[in-house]
């Protein structure tokens, strides 16, 4: 299940166009009783994180396999890599960290790597490390990070297959839940190419008698005993598996001399599927650290923006553990420690009633991270901004000059490592004076220009009507980047920003705000990239960055190494 935030991260790469051609679109959820009864949700609340979702374009779950995801991310990789694929069927042996400063300097990280096509040891050296392996990370044992937590005793399934049955309207609605009274809340969901997914608690008894014997038969059994009084037939079992819940964490995201090592998902994390945060979660760590580190190696962030990442997402697999070490037993129709006792307590309406406090967080849409004083800092004390920095902006609509259709504000700009700088212009007859400081604040020696210039994307946004004249006549300045008219005044009004004020609010790549400043306060902008970026231009100049610390970082490209010579792979 890709969840809002995931999908809007997704768009913002580019990649979840295919997604949405296939996926199975969800905006609600139906629950029956053990005996059948259709259960009404207090209040419209679903389980899950596509009902009652709003401030976003993506107001829905998409089902679609993990396999059609994975297919749109390698195929997404082919393109921005100029054709290179994905090395399957190779595994890491060992790795280790040089501390010579001969040279081994810049690329100090040696990977021995087996295929399953060869018999030769490949070796890759290069300048960090990321586990993204999975649970049983090999990358984070060999680095010696603790990975501590609880697991509890419940086994479950998962089986996707085509599907007959006498549920009412079963492929109306994208998820069904079932409780029952053998095993635990059921999940039914609806996914792609007329496929459906059943989720459900393991007897414990029957799994102490079958363990790792389990076969096929036995899961599809079980499947059909798990939805009754439904009747349910498999027409085609495409996969199914059967796995036990751990929740762990690891104790830091970064290992190695100078932090070289960094994991990531399930590698960094692992809580039950109950809430579907296992690949949105990862996901969200990928893209978190994807810019940062590209930044890094490159030589244009400081090592604080790097340190930024465990400390931004870490904090956000807690409170997923702390949901999952509640709703895993839930789920697995077991009362958790806490609640045993409780008098009239219905595990039912206490798994509903979780899911409803923590929505902002399953959906993704309300995640957001402290102010740190580097890429996310604080500003415009005492305004009446609706937004703050460190969390998600808001996506809102726009028009192209003199085209009277609306556009998506994430539609005008892309997440390929820069920083996005949005110019709320106001009314420009209210805010004319405001937008000519602004002029000479950017064309200034001290604004954000003195950066490398491909580091940002320009967008002004006019609170006018998109009737007639040139941007630059209606602004009464020249324009900034790509200019468009906010012709109801909803942008300004979701942002919170004073027609006759105007602002500037600055996105980092992952189109999380970092900085807002009122157009009176300019100088905020120039001070918060200063807090993190090291490389400048004089103005006019060209963009010859000035010198990298004496650790320089380089290209971030990596050598390989066989045992039939040297290879210049040439990638990051």
């Amino acid at each position: 299940m890709l969840a809002p935030r995931s999908l809007e991260l997704l768009d913002q790469l580019s990649l979840v166009d295919p997604l949405l051609q296939k996926g199975f679109v969800t905006r609600g959820q139906v629950h029956y009783d053990c005996h059948g009864e259709r259960i009404s949700e207090e209040g419209g609340v679903s389980r899950y994180a596509g009902s009652g979702i709003s401030d976003t374009y993506f107001d829905f779950l998409l089902l679609v396999r993990q396999k059609y995801t994975e297919e749109a991310i390698r195929e997404g990789y082919r393109r921005v890599s100029g054709g290179r694929e994905v090395s399957y069927g190779t595994k890491l042996v060992s790795y280790s960290i040089s501390d010579d400063k001969g040279d081994d300097e810049e690329y100090p990280i040696t990977s021995s790597l087996l295929s399953t096509s060869s018999p030769h040891t490949t070796t890759i050296k290069s300048k960090h490390l990321l586990g993204t392996d999975g649970s049983h990370s090999l990358i984070r044992t060999l680095a010696g990070i603790p990975f501590t937590g609880s697991k509890t005793p419940h086994h479950f399934i998962r089986i996707d297959g085509i599907i007959a049955s006498n549920l009412p309207h079963h492929r109306d609605t994208g998820t069904i839940g079932i409780e029952s009274q053998s095993h635990g809340s059921v999940l039914w969901a609806n996914l792609d190419h007329r496929r459906t997914r059943i989720g459900f608690a393991f007897p414990q008894g029957l799994w102490e008698e079958k363990g790792a014997r389990i076969t096929e038969a036995d899961v599809v059994a079980e499947a059909k005993r798990a939805v009754a009084p439904f009747w349910l037939e498999f027409e085609v079992v495409d996969w199914w598996t059967a796995y036990s819940v751990g929740q762990r964490i690891a104790s830091g995201y970064r290992a190695g001399k100078d932090g070289r090592v960094l994991i990531a998902g399930d590698a960094a994390h692992t809580h039950s599927s109950a809430a579907a945060q296992g690949m949105n979660t990862g996901m969200h760590d990928a893209v978190n650290l994807g810019w940062k580190l590209a930044g890094y190696v490159k030589g244009w962030f400081s090592e604080a923006v790097l340190e930024s990442y465990e400390g931004e997402r870490k904090r956000i697999a807690e409170r997923i553990i702390e949901q999952d070490s509640v709703v895993a037993r839930l789920t697995a129709g077991d009362i958790p420690e806490q609640f045993r006792g409780v008098e009239g307590f219905d595990r039912s309406k206490m798994l509903t009633e979780i899911y409803r406090r923590n929505q902002g967080l399953n959906s993704g849409l309300t995640i957001s991270y402290p102010v740190d004083g580097c890429t996310v800092v604080g500003g415009s004390e005492g305004s009446n901004l609706k937004v703050s920095p460190g969390e998600r902006a808001p996506d809102v609509l726009v028009q192209k000059p003199g085209i009277r259709l609306p556009l998506r504000l994430y539609s005008l700009f892309k997440n390929v490592g820069k920083f996005t700088i949005i110019l709320f212009c106001g009314h420009p007859e209210k805010t004319l004076s405001l937008l000519q400081a602004w002029t000479e604040y950017v064309n200034g020696t001290q604004s954000y220009r003195r950066y490398k210039a491909d580091l940002f994307q320009l967008i002004s946004i006019i609170n006018m009507p998109n009737e007639q004249r040139s941007v630059m006549e209606n602004l009464g300045i020249e324009e900034f980047g790509q200019a468009f008219y906010d012709v109801d005044g909803s942008a300004h009004g979701r942002y919170g920003v004073n027609e006759e004020e105007g602002a500037v609010v600055i996105l980092r790549p992952d189109a999380t705000i970092g900085c807002i400043c009122q157009l009176s306060e300019l100088q905020g902008i120039s001070e918060y990239f200063a807090g993190f970026l090291l490389v400048e231009r004089e103005i006019g100049s060209g963009c010859s960055p000035r010198e990298a610390p004496s650790s320089s970082r380089g290209t971030g490209e990596v050598d390989i190494q066989t045992q039939n010579g040297r290879i210049d792979n040439g990638g990051p």
